[in-house]
C-alpha cells in the first residue's frame, strides 16, 4: 500500500513551500515562468490557466489543512483575478496578462473559463466570500449562454494547435465538467445540474468511441472526431474525473450507466501506455498509431489519482501495484531539487529543458497538488 503520509509530506513539505516564494509582492499574483534550474522571471506574463488553478491549489490546501496563511494567499489571488483579469462586462476572463497586470491577450476561451469557473467554486468553498460565488455564477452563465450552441461547447480559437481544422476539443469539455461538478455542489440548482448532466452525456456518449474504447480529442463544429489520438493522460484522467461527476449528480443512473465505460477507459491506457508496469512512467499520447514516449508531469499525476481511484472501487491489486511503481518513477524522476516538479522528461529520463520549467503559463500546482489531496483523502 501506499502510505497517504507520503503526500502530506510532499505536498506541506515541497509544493507548497516551493509556490509560497513566488507570490509578486509587487504587481500581484504569482510569477507566470521559472526554469528547471528554479530560475524566476518576474516579468514573465501571468496566463488565465496559472493563475486561476493557483486559486484553486490554495482555497483547497486551506480546506484541508485549516493553515490560514493558505487562505491569505487565495484571498490575494481572487483580488488579483477579480481586479486585473475578469471583464467587469461580461464576467469573463482574459487569456493573459503582464507581469504588472496589464491585458496582454484579451480573448476569452472556454478552458480559461472552465477554471475559472473551477477556482472561483473552491475558494468559495474555502472562505465562503460572496463575491468568489458571484464571480462563479456569471462565469457559468456565460459559458451556458455565449459558448455552448447544439453541438456542444464552443472553442474561440485553437491554441497550439494550427492547422488542425478543429473547433471543440475534449480537452475543454472535460474542464467543463470537473468546473460543473465543482459548481453544482456549491449552488445545488436545477441549471447546474441539467448543464451537470449533458457534459457528461456529451463526452461519454458523443465524444467517447466504443470500438476504440477511448474519448476523441478533437472534432468539427458538429462534433465529428477529426484524426487519430489517445491520449493517454486526458483518458485516464476522466476515468476517475468523470465517474466523480456521475456521483455528484446523485441520481445513481448515472454513475451505472457509464461506469463500465469509464473503467474501460482506464483498462485501455494501463494495457497501452504505461511502460513496465509503470516503472518507467507512462507515454504522453499516440497519434496515427504511433507513441510520443515523452513523459509529462500531469499525465503522472492523473494517472496515480486514477489508478488509486480503481483500487478503492473495485479493489484492484493490480492498480495498487501499479501506483507504487509509478510514484517510484516520480520520486525518482519528477521532483526537483526545488520541491516541484519537472513539467517533462524524455524517453530516456532527461529534463526536456524546452518545456515549461518548473511554473508555466500550464505548469502549476494543479495536477500534482491535486494528487497528493485525493490521495490523502482516499489512502
Amino acid at each position: 500500500m501506499l502510505n497517504k503520509m507520503e503526500f502530506f509530506n510532499h505536498l506541506t513539505g515541497d509544493l507548497l513551500p516551493f509556490w509560497n516564494k513566488l507570490y509578486d509582492n509587487s504587481f500581484g499574483g504569482f510569477y507566470g515562468s521559472v526554469d528547471s534550474d528554479g530560475n524566476i522571471e518576474e516579468k514573465a506574463p501571468k496566463s488565465a490557466v496559472l493563475q486561476t488553478r493557483i486559486l484553486w491549489f490554495y482555497s483547497s490546501c486551506h480546506k484541508l489543512l485549516g493553515d490560514e496563511k493558505l487562505l491569505g494567499f487565495a484571498d490575494f489571488q481572487f483580488d488579483f483575478i477579480a481586479k486585473h483579469m475578469l471583464d467587469p462586462t461580461d464576467g469573463g476572463i482574459c487569456w493573459s496578462v503582464w507581469h504588472d497586470g496589464k491585458t496582454k491577450d484579451g480573448h476569452k476561451h472556454t478552458y480559461a473559463l472552465a477554471f475559472a469557473l473551477y477556482a472561483f467554486c473552491a475558494y468559495y468553498s474555502a472562505g465562503k466570500n460572496s463575491s468568489a460565488l458571484a464571480a462563479a455564477d456569471r462565469v457559468f452563465h456565460l459559458i451556458e449562454n455565449d459558448f455552448r450552441d447544439s453541438y456542444g461547447y464552443l472553442e474561440p480559437y485553437a491554441i497550439g494547435s494550427p492547422g488542425r481544422g478543429q473547433t471543440r476539443t475534449s480537452n475543454t469539455l472535460l474542464h467543463i465538467i470537473e468546473a460543473y461538478t465543482e459548481y453544482y455542489k456549491a449552488v445545488r440548482t436545477n441549471a447546474a445540474c441539467d448543464a451537470l448532466a449533458y457534459a457528461i452525456d456529451l463526452a461519454m456518449t458523443k465524444a467517447y468511441n466504443d470500438d476504440l474504447r477511448r474519448i476523441e480529442c478533437y472534432f468539427d463544429p458538429f462534433m465529428n472526431p477529426v484524426g487519430d489520438v489517445l491520449s493517454y493522460g486526458h483518458d485516464i484522467e476522466a476515468s476517475w474525473l468523470v465517474h466523480r461527476a456521475c456521483t455528484a449528480l446523485g441520481d445513481g443512473e448515472t454513475t451505472r450507466r457509464f461506469s463500465p465505460k469509464l473503467d474501460r477507459l482506464a483498462q485501455n491506457v494501463i494495457s497501452k501506455g504505461f511502460v513496465d508496469e509503470g516503472r518507467n512512467g507512462l507515454y504522453y499520447d499516440r497519434t496515427d498509431g504511433n507513441d510520443n514516449k515523452n513523459r509529462s508531469w500531469w499525465v503522472m499525476a492523473e494517472a496515480m489519482v486514477a489508478l488509486v481511484h480503481r483500487y478503492r472501487l473495485y479493489n484492484d491489486g493490480k492498480s495498487m501495484e501499479l501506483a507504487k511503481n509509478l510514484w517510484g518513477y516520480i520520486k525518482a524522476r519528477f521532483i526537483s531539487p526545488h520541491g516541484e516538479w519537472y513539467a517533462g522528461l524524455g524517453d530516456g529520463g532527461d529534463v526536456r529543458r524546452g518545456s515549461e520549467g518548473l511554473c508555466g503559463a500550464w505548469k502549476c500546482p494543479y495536477h500534482n497538488g491535486r494528487m497528493c489531496l485525493e490521495l490523502i483523502d482516499m489512502l
